[in-house]
């Protein structure tokens, strides 16, 4: 039990730390106005999302089936997530 709420503390603190820096990156973008920096941002939420996703919905949901398929959807996310991202660095 107790290591389920660490899992979901530090959910909650990635998904912090990954908007401040989608936060500093966008920043960056708005100076330099590149399509990588966008794509990248895009990659990088969607990676971020995919990361917190399984555990957040164990937040939320004690279902043992959702959380199972939670986790795989997860997976999912965070390869589409690195692929937006690998494009865009590639694309630039």
């Amino acid at each position: 039990m107790q290591i389920e709420i660490m899992q979901q503390m530090l959910a909650v603190v990635t998904l912090l730390l990954g908007a401040l820096l989608i936060a500093i990156i966008f920043n960056a973008y708005r100076i330099v106005r590149q399509q990588t920096l966008l794509y990248f941002i895009y990659g990088l939420f969607t990676l971020i999302v995919g990361i917190t996703f399984a555990d957040l919905v164990s937040v939320f949901t004690p279902d043992e089936f959702i959380i199972l398929w939670s986790a795989v959807f997860s997976r999912i996310v965070v390869i589409l997530g690195l692929c937006v991202m690998a494009y865009g660095v590639l694309r630039g």
